[in-house]
């Protein structure tokens, strides 16, 4: 108990500091893609500490969230998504909760995944409320993206994030472990983040300041524009850095030795050219690539996480295929967002097509085509006797998921590569980045942005292509 109470005296004081930093740190937005608008924002301010026990890592938080109500009803209620608790039940406490500068009433699921805060007064259409929340966690033996792993510790989807609103209702929908089981709105993110000093800190968005001391590092960090933060720990990390876009994006990578954090820079600074030029700019400044122990990787704004394996020469054409692929991801679930729930397929099984476009440019095609077919040659006869490309996360449940998402995605964008040309498809990537920067991407945007890439109306071939011939 003693210790608590000084881990919460020591985040306060961490907090009182961050709140010159908080108030007084300005975002240069970044720019806007032709024709995208960037939206008013939500602001979320987080003050955190983190310090080992044990095996494990403590973390103390306080969130200050300006929610902005973008939606056409008067709320009452703001409903967060509190996904460590879906990964370990009550893995998160919480502390004390207001809205206001008053203390607020709130409900918690009886797993413990979405708290409910109720509002002091209502909030109009365009109106805003702000949010207050203390909370703790201590991290799960997980080896996955959020928790302990042999690399160190990863903390994806670890911090309190609102629901999304839709047609009235908040989205409560169950988490589900076999994919992305997320889906958020463009934010703005201040973060001053303590750490033991042993520890490298990757992280969304760029370091504002920085102060150093014995036992402990103290971050300041301007996340704009992104659609989460995520971080991670690792400790006594090899690092490596390299540049893309002319030197104007900076890729930091963290490894288990010198050469493999240098793969993992190199490789997703090409990653970044090729998908900048091809698609649209990697809008921000800096992007992390660490190392952990899930198998294949995991993407959030400015930050992969990518299987420990994957760094060493022996894997490095795997390598570069997974890393391309998170990579990817930075355009598509980062930039253009997507129901990952309902609708996995949008940005996963483009980014795995984009993946192996990027390893033919990077290894050459008879690598990329020998992986290929050691990939997705078996799965072939299994996707064909399964479902539909565009099911939702809980309809395609196990290996459903990999076979149709992954190996079925890849393949329904290769045929529509034979069927429209690489150039036009290239085209319709570029108008659908556009059109929907910043914003959330649906199935009919996507065929619009093909179909006038096309010249013609590509509507019936998606419905025609979208489930293999026997789920048809």
């Amino acid at each position: 108990m003693e210790h608590r109470r000084k881990s919460i005296s020591t985040i306060l004081r961490l907090f009182a500091l961050a709140a010159a930093f908080i108030c007084a740190a300005a975002f240069a937005v970044p720019a806007a893609a032709e024709n995208g608008d960037v939206p008013e924002r939500d602001l979320y301010e987080f003050s955190i500490q983190a310090m080992e026990e044990g095996r494990s890592m403590r973390v103390w938080g306080l969130m200050r969230l300006t929610y902005v109500n973008r939606s056409a009803d008067t709320m009452y209620s703001i409903v967060l998504r509190l996904h460590a608790n879906d990964v370990e039940a009550n893995c998160m406490g919480i502390g004390s909760v207001g809205a206001d500068g008053r203390s607020a009433a709130y409900t918690l699921s009886s797993d413990g995944g979405i708290l409910t805060v109720y509002l002091p007064h209502e909030i109009a259409p365009g109106e805003s409320t702000r949010l207050f929340m203390r909370f703790d966690m201590t991290l799960p033996e997980t080896g996955d993206r959020f928790g302990a792993n042999s690399t160190g510790y990863m903390l994806g989807n670890a911090l309190p994030i609102a629901a999304m609103y839709e047609n009235g209702a908040w989205r409560t929908e169950p988490y589900y472990s076999n994919g992305d089981s997320f889906y958020s709105r463009i934010a703005d993110y201040k973060v001053a983040m303590q750490i033991p000093a042993k520890f490298a800190l990757a992280h969304t968005g760029t370091r504002m300041s920085y102060d150093s001391g014995r036992a402990y590092e103290t971050y300041y960090i301007a996340a704009p524009s992104v659609r989460e933060f995520a971080f991670a720990l690792i400790p006594n990390a090899a690092t490596a850095e390299a540049t893309a876009r002319g030197g104007r994006v900076k890729v930091h990578a963290l490894g288990q030795s010198k050469a493999h954090a240098a793969f993992g820079a190199q490789c997703v600074a090409s990653a970044i050219d090729f998908f900048s030029e091809s698609i649209g700019e990697y809008p921000y400044s800096d992007i992390y690539v660490v190392p952990f122990d899930l198998n294949g990787g995991m993407e959030y704004p400015g930050l992969i996480m990518i299987n420990k394996a994957y760094f060493k020469s022996s894997k490095s054409t795997e390598g570069a295929l997974v890393m391309g692929h998170e990579t990817a991801h930075q355009w598509f679930y980062g930039v253009v967002g997507s129901d990952q729930v309902y609708s996995p397929w949008l940005d996963e099984s483009l980014v795995e097509y984009l993946g192996f476009d990027f390893l033919r440019q990077y290894a050459g095609s008879d690598a990329a085509d020998a992986l290929e077919r050691e990939r997705y040659y078996a799965m072939r006869n299994e996707y064909l006797r399964t479902k539909r490309l565009d099911g939702s996360l809980e309809e395609l449940s196990g290996a459903d998921y990999f076979f149709m998402v992954y190996a079925y995605g890849h393949d329904f964008y290769a045929k529509l590569v034979d069927e429209i040309g690489s150039g036009a498809f290239y085209e319709g990537l570029k108008t659908y980045y556009n059109a929907n920067y910043m914003g959330i991407g649906t199935k009919e945007k996507l065929i619009a942005a093909f179909s006038e890439a096309a010249g013609r109306d590509l509507t019936e071939w998606f419905e025609a292509n979208i489930a293999p011939e026997a789920a048809q």
